[in-house]
């Protein structure tokens, strides 16, 4: 199970990290996740001031990471992962198609990208550039975040909210259709890659939700547990390091298949009120010290004073100490 490290603070999340970096052989190369470029750069400078110096590190993506660790259970398929340009050009192709069409399922998607007022050919195309990128996140996060609620029913050929046959639903199921249905682009495609002779070989496109069912599906225990005689993770550890959402896939990938592979640990911020119910705000903290500093003040105040006998004798008794 994946190692939970949490703190209100950034900085903090820094310690722990190096701490478990120091358990490593400082030749073997870390795998850590980061959310962006700017963290990336910001833990390697930590690690420096802390440790002296930050080598061997490896930043990877989340997605990345699965991918990985999916990938030696698919040692015998030839496949390549679905990059979100390829869905962005493969929409950018269907919605050109539909623009010719006189369904009325399509007359949103028409009034936006031809509109009544004229626009210029260029103006169009961007419209449709955009469009086909805004739907491949969409159906990127749908896959991510909504696939047994969402996706499930579409490839069963119903609507999963929206019941109205012309809604926004009802042709975002149908361009999800022509791409990932059982006749879709992507799904014709792979079969030809798989029944392709070597002279024209191609390999299969696979989303990362595609590629994780598959490997449930091949349902092999030689695959469930991938570790050493002795228990120990075959690979070297993960670090999932200030990503702040995991959707529900990328929580059980985490969980289900690369827990059995490698360890896990994450390390998250927690800014919930409730937990961090003993944390001085900055105000609390100033108002703590001047207490303090006040006590102090009091107490030496309290302190009596030496009488000159005293001091002399003091002096004396030390003489005698210095020579008995």
């Amino acid at each position: 199970m994946p190692r939970l490290h949490y703190s209100n603070h950034l900085e903090k999340l820094i310690v722990p990290l190096a701490h478990e970096l120091d358990k490593r052989d400082p030749f073997d190369t870390a795998d850590i996740v980061v959310p962006n470029f700017s963290l990336e750069k910001w833990i390697s400078l930590k690690l420096a001031q802390i440790r002296g110096i930050a080598a061997n590190l490896r930043f990877i993506t989340l997605e990345k990471a699965i991918n990985e660790g999916l990938q030696n259970k698919l040692s015998e398929r030839h496949y390549s992962l679905l990059k979100p340009e390829t869905i962005q050009c493969l929409l950018l192709e269907v919605l050109r198609e539909k623009l010719a069409s006189s369904d009325p399922l399509w007359q949103p998607v028409h009034s936006y990208l031809a509109p009544q007022t004229f626009i210029r050919p260029q103006a169009r195309e961007h419209r449709i550039y955009q469009l086909a990128g805004r739907l491949t996140r969409l159906f990127l996060e749908y896959e991510f975040s909504r696939n047994d609620e969402l996706l499930t029913p579409w490839l069963a050929g119903q609507n999963a909210i929206d019941p109205d046959p012309l809604g926004a639903e009802s042709w975002q199921r149908a361009l999800w259709t022509e791409l990932f249905g059982p006749e879709g682009k992507l799904t014709r495609h792979n079969f030809k890659a798989r029944h392709s002779s070597s002279a024209d070989f191609q390999a299969e496109l696979f989303s990362l939700t595609q590629l994780y069912r598959i490997c449930q599906h091949k349902a092999n225990p030689q695959n469930v547990n991938s570790t050493t005689e002795n228990g120990i993770p075959a690979k070297a550890p993960l670090h999932v390091f200030g990503v702040s959402y995991l959707s529900q896939f990328h929580q059980k990938a985490l969980t289900e298949q690369l827990a059995h592979v490698r360890d896990i640990h994450v390390y998250a911020l927690n800014p919930c009120m409730e937990f961090w119910e003993d944390v001085q705000s900055l105000g609390e903290s100033k108002a703590m010290n001047l207490r303090a500093l006040a006590a102090e003040r009091q107490r030496f105040k309290n302190i009596k004073s030496l009488t000159e006998t005293e001091i002399v004798l003091g002096e004396l008794l030390q003489d005698e100490e210095d020579n008995p």
